[in-house]
Parts: C-alpha cells; structure tokens; sequence
C-alpha cells in the first residue's frame, strides 16, 4: 500500500481528529438502523483505522473482523478493543491481500473513510471482487466515501478541523499537478517547530464510477445516502456518498 507510511504516522493522533467516543455512538445507532431485520452475525470491516465502525458493530452483538494494511492502524485498533472489553480480531491486510480462508466468511462488509481512496482506479474492480468474494450469497455491502464530485467541483477544500488546548488539527485537500493530495496538519500553538505536515496522494473515485464498478463486479445497488444520519443523497451538494448494495453472484 503506496499510503502505509502516512497512515502510521497519523495513526497516534487519529481518534483525537475524529471525537472517537462521540463517534462510535453515533456509528452503532446509525448500523442498527441500517441493518433493522437483516440477519446478519459475521461482519468484515475493510481499511478498519483504528477500530471505530469495528468496536461500533461488536458494541450490537456482531462478530467482527477488522482488516487494515497499517501496522501502527491496527496496533491503535487492538489497543481500543481492549480498553473496551471487545474480542474482535485484527489483520494487518489490504482488501487484494485477504487470505481465501475468509472467502464466504461474513453476512456484510463495511468500508468508511478513505480506504477506497487509497485504491487506484486500476485496483478497484479486483478490490470489489475480492470483496464479493468473502461475502456470502445475497451478503451487504456498506460503503462510505467522500463525494468527490463535490469536492472537486471547487477548489481546496478544508475537511476537517478541531481545536484542543494548546493544538489545532487541520485536514484539508488539495488540487496540485492533476492529482489530489490529502494533508494533515497538528499545530502545536505554543511551539510551531512541533508541529507535524502530513501528505499523502488520494484517488478521488467519484459516486458514478463507484456504482458502475460494482454493478460490473456482482453488486445491486439498494440504497444511496448522503452521510449517516441517512439524509437525501444529492451529488451536488452531499459532503459524503454512503450506499447499501447487496451481492447478486
């Protein structure tokens, strides 16, 4: 993974960026909504950072799997699980490099964040097979992404930003060259020289290209939503792209 290096070193930092506790409330009533009388039990959470949908889908009774190319990703989600009394298991692995033990393994698959991101466009059609692959038959697939239609309809843009005592932390995009660069800034305010620039290139898959990858690949599209509080989808306007699709072969 091109991207390993930038995610470790995030990695200590990470769930201070994201509100974990806050967050992972928000995540268990959004999957309980989500899932309403589906039975599923085994569910696979692909590019798992530090284990918040992970420790979300274990906090409803699911059996859960987490997989994560970022050592230090998984280090920081194993370390989670245990401050929380949670037995889920963590595997150091891209979504191309899950092992067939796991194939027909799991009820759903979830995926949040930028880890279709950090796939090329090249790599996106075998990442869905593979996720095809470890689901089991009529198995769901729930996906979040950053609109990138959105996002890319302007200029850079600031995705993030939380301010805590003495430290502010920027997440921001940026058009440069043709591609899409990603930063994260931690500002140390009393001690600029301490402060941290992270970088890394993206790859912003757009919600037109992601639907028809994975109508090519065995997927149904169920539903479409603008972020998890289920709100309209709008390709426009919508910040985030999060879909339910079932498999179909």
């Amino acid at each position: 993974m091109k991207n390993e290096n930038f995610y470790n070193a995030v990695s200590p930092f990470y769930d201070s960026m994201i509100s974990f506790e806050k967050s992972l409330e928000k995540r268990k009533q959004f999957y309980q909504k989500i899932f309403g009388n589906e039975n599923i039990s085994a569910v696979a959470d692909l590019g798992c950072g530090s284990g918040l949908d992970s420790l979300a889908l274990a906090g409803i009774g699911l059996t859960v799997t987490g997989f994560d190319p970022s050592s230090q990703m998984i280090k920081s989600a194993k370390q989670n699980a245990l401050k929380l009394k949670e037995d889920i298991k963590f595997y150091k692995k891209g979504i191309l490099d899950i092992p067939t033990k796991f194939n027909s393994k799991f009820d759903c698959v979830v995926s949040f964040g930028n880890t279709l991101a950090n796939i090329s466009a090249a790599e996106l059609p075998p990442s869905i097979q593979k996720i095809n692959s470890v689901l089991k038959p009529s198995g769901l697939l729930i996906l979040q992404i950053i609109n990138y239609t959105n996002y890319l309809s302007g200029g850079d843009k600031v995705f993030g930003y939380k301010e805590t005592g003495d430290e502010a932390i920027v997440r921001f995009y940026e058009k440069w060259g043709g591609e899409l660069v990603f930063h994260i800034l931690r500002l140390n305010k009393k001690k600029v020289v301490d402060s941290i620039h992270l970088k890394t290139v993206i790859y912003p898959h757009t919600p037109r290209f992601i639907k028809k990858s994975l109508a090519q690949n065995g997927f149904k599209i169920l539903k479409v939503y603008g972020g998890i509080n289920l709100e309209k989808f709008d390709e426009q306007k919508s910040n985030d792209f999060l879909l339910v699709a079932k498999k179909t072969n």
